[in-house]
């Protein structure tokens, strides 16, 4: 049996910059080579760069000392919800006193005029954080309730800045921050840092680093880019994470089965971060505040296991839901179209991204999901690289309710009457600016390795790009000429494949996860191109090399070579 290459997808690969794979590597990826061992004290921006950081800090200065109440107002995600845990920890440790409010799914997104007037009834202050950029009105409100108001947020401002005491928010136009692209909860650490000029003894280096873990988790899940700042933030949470000393995420560590001298990004961005996103997509994400905050063991462990029930059940739901969507999708859709619009009834709100990122995937094309109710359709798209999804929704702006995102991701919602004139139209601009070729599937690999580049040593130099994520992925390599011995199945479903690879002398395990559904392309071909990441593995403290598999093809099929940066 042979492999039918007709409907795989197409490889390209970048050209090398140089013969070192690192030097390659940081040359495509426009790293400098000192980026690659962060330094705490020079890579981390002065946070008074930011925006009125030294108006937050008078402001907030006055309220220590004078022992006002605050209420900290965050979101129902996995950046939102750590950052008002920060704060609280923060302000446990300055004495000061204050409420957390978090938002639900049904309460929807962002700042209210019942949460000011609600503040209003016991509050001084209002801080918020992951949101208030664009609430103008209810700041206004605030202001006329006679609440002090400072704005931690790292989203986009509309036209109009909200009249709070303070806006700190890298993106507020007169910016003078060099890396604006850091979460909320960054920003949230970045005050802290800020506050401790006034109060060194509450807020000391010590028990600062100690909160990076969070900023971490924050900054993969909310898939910041791994440049910059971030990627020292990011190296020190995850020193802080896998000495693991708050009680909360050991808890959750141990239930989902990781172990915490492993932690890295990946394990970030596939475990922990929909964890910590589970509860908010259905229904409350106050549990994931209480796990970061609790110092009792016994019930840091019973948080984490509903957390733990919550994303299996979210995991079902999303698995019925994308059933069910790609049934109704060419009830819907042409299958020459290049852009989808998938509706139907109540579905459940907190999961239409994540169903439309599995459409997205399976069909390589923008995707909107959205449910109905009340007279409205709401929900949200992703798309890939080849469209900017922010863009569409740009152009059909008269058309719709509300919208917002970045060029991968958005939401919106829309009245039923616009709904025909909407999809037609979203679906004219995306024919305008995809071609065939772009709804071709297609991966682009880092390099293509030498015989004598596939090495323990390789994978090993290659961990000095840590932290991996957002314009800085898990590099991928393509190997050619590998013999291979027969597949084994593996998992607990038979759902992973596995076999050894060989190059001259060298031997390395192949493994491709959730591939199963392709296992039978290998049929009988002894030597294959292999498309994939180059990895240690480790197991009972025995090292090895690793290629986990994302492609393969018959050995000398067609490589497009382009040059370019990611």
């Amino acid at each position: 049996m042979s492999i039918s290459t007709s409907s795989r997808p197409r490889w390209q690969v970048r050209q090398r910059e140089s013969n070192d794979i690192v030097e390659h590597l940081c040359a495509i990826r426009s790293i400098r080579p000192e980026e690659l061992s962060p330094d705490f004290e020079r890579h981390l921006h002065d946070p008074f760069l930011l925006p009125d950081m030294e108006k937050a800090c008078r402001v907030f200065s006055e309220v220590v000392r004078a022992k006002k109440h605050v209420t900290i107002f965050g979101d129902y995600d996995a950046d939102g919800t750590p950052a008002a845990a920060l704060l609280s920890l923060s302000f446990d440790r300055l004495g000061v006193p204050h409420t957390v409010v978090l938002p639900t799914r049904e309460t929807g997104y962002g700042l209210r005029l019942e949460d000011v007037e609600q503040a209003a009834k016991h509050s001084d202050v209002l801080v918020t954080v992951d949101t208030g950029i664009t609430s103008t009105k209810e700041v206004l409100r605030a202001k006329e309730l006679g609440l002090q108001v400072i704005i931690l947020d790292h989203h986009l401002p509309a036209a109009e800045i909200p009249p709070a005491d303070a806006v700190v928010d890298p993106f507020v136009p007169a910016s003078k921050y060099p890396f604006p692209h850091i979460c909320g909860c960054a920003v949230a650490y970045k005050f802290i840092q800020a506050l401790s000029k006034d109060f060194p003894d509450s807020l000391p280096e010590s028990f600062r680093k100690w909160l990076l873990d969070i900023v971490a988790i924050s900054t993969v899940a909310d898939m910041m880019v791994m440049r910059d700042e971030n990627r020292t933030l990011v190296h020190y949470g995850l020193i802080v994470l896998q000495k693991n000393r708050r009680v909360g995420l050991k808890a959750l560590l141990e239930v989902a089965g990781i172990e915490p001298k492993n932690v890295d990004a990946s394990s970030i961005g596939y475990a922990i971060g929909p964890r910590f996103n589970a509860g908010g997509r259905l229904s409350d994400n106050r549990i994931v505040y209480d796990l970061l905050r609790t110092e009792d063991p016994r019930e840091a462990l019973k948080l984490a296991r509903t957390i733990e029930r919550f994303n299996k059940e979210r995991q079902d739901l999303v698995n019925e839901l994308y059933l069910l969507v790609e049934k109704e999708l060419f009830l819907q859709n042409d299958p020459s179209d290049k852009f989808f619009v998938v509706s139907g009834e109540s579905w459940p709100t907190g999961l239409l991204g994540l169903t439309a990122g599995k459409i997205c995937q399976q069909h390589n094309r923008p995707v909107v999901v959205l449910s109905y109710s009340d007279g409205q359709y709401s929900g949200s798209g992703r798309s890939g690289d080849n469209y900017s999804l922010i863009d569409g929704l740009t152009s059909q702006a008269s058309l719709l309710e509300r919208f917002g995102g970045h060029r991968t991701a958005a939401g919106l919602a829309l009245k039923k009457e616009n709904y025909t004139k909407f999809v037609d139209a979203i679906k004219e601009h995306a024919s305008q600016q995809l071609s065939e070729q772009d709804l071709l599937a297609s991966f682009s690999a880092d390099a293509i390795l030498q015989s004598d580049e596939v090495t323990l040593e390789t994978a090993r130099r290659i961990k000095q790009l840590e932290p991996f994520g957002l314009q800085n992925p898990q590099p991928l390599f393509i190997i050619q000429n590998v013999q291979i011995e027969p597949l084994k199945k593996l998992g607990r479903k038979q759902n992973h494949i596995k076999t050894i690879g060989r190059i001259g002398e060298v031997s390395f395990d192949i493994i491709g996860f959730n591939m199963i559904n392709t296992h039978e392309l290998f049929g009988d071909v002894p030597v294959i191109d292999c498309l994939g990441s180059l990895e240690e593995n480790v197991w009972n403290n025995r090292r090895s090399l690793q290629v986990r598999l994302v492609d393969y093809h018959p050995a000398g099929k067609e490589i497009i070579e382009f040059h370019g940066k990611k």
